[in-house]
């Protein structure tokens, strides 16, 4: 059963995102609830707004290909080959996979008239880039860790996944259904990711 968990995620994972990203293209604007729920994580006190604005600076497609690139030795080390192909999958999902979706589903952003937009951004708002990075680079880490039964290791690094996705409704940058788009995305990419590496002949 969990073997088969694993095998059908990605494909599950990719199939929720792009229901979701049709309906957010052909709604066009805000989806019932999100704006009250924006709301209520802005109606948030200190240390919230400052942690938040902390994790959208570290975080994001930047943060994450720092990580990988502080990765990146060690996967090619221990796994070889796959842990090659692995940096050019998570590569080609951030820098183009991500994009190309954002251009199709060419989802505004939220406005000062709905939300306080309390950051700037310059693309369109589906799928949250800083969700879908992160959660590609860190969902990476957790599969692996989980693989080799370190779930405290695990724990740890799905905190940066858990942090971003909320950061960016704080913020008001993101509508939460980007965010859940992002994840969605991200964790299918790493999931394949994990699977390639611990699959090969070196795993």
């Amino acid at each position: 059963m969990r073997h088969d968990v694993a095998r059908w995620w990605p494909l599950a994972a990719v199939l929720v995102a792009a229901v979701v990203g049709f309906v957010v293209h052909a709604n066009g604007g805000a989806l019932p609830g999100e704006v009250w729920y924006i709301d209520r994580l802005q109606a948030l006190g200190e240390p919230v707004p400052s942690v938040a604005e902390f994790v959208r600076v570290t975080t994001g497609t930047e943060g994450a290909l720092v990580v990988l690139a502080a990765a990146a030795p060690w996967l090619v080390w221990r796994h070889q080959l796959a842990g090659a192909a692995v940096i050019g999958l998570l590569l080609a999902t951030m820098l183009v996979v991500q994009p190309i979706i954002k251009d199709v589903v060419d989802r505004p952003r939220p406005t000062a008239a709905q939300v306080d937009v309390r950051a700037d951004h310059s693309s369109s708002s589906y799928p949250s880039g800083h969700s879908m990075s992160t959660s590609v680079v860190w969902g990476t880490a957790v599969g692996l860790a989980h693989r080799r039964r370190r779930n405290g290791v695990a724990a740890l690094a799905a905190i940066p996944i858990v942090v971003t996705f909320l950061a960016s409704g704080v913020q008001g940058v993101h509508w939460p259904s980007d965010a859940v788009g992002g994840t969605l995305l991200g964790t299918a990419a790493a999931a394949v990711a994990v699977r390639v590496v611990t699959t090969g002949p070196s795993a």
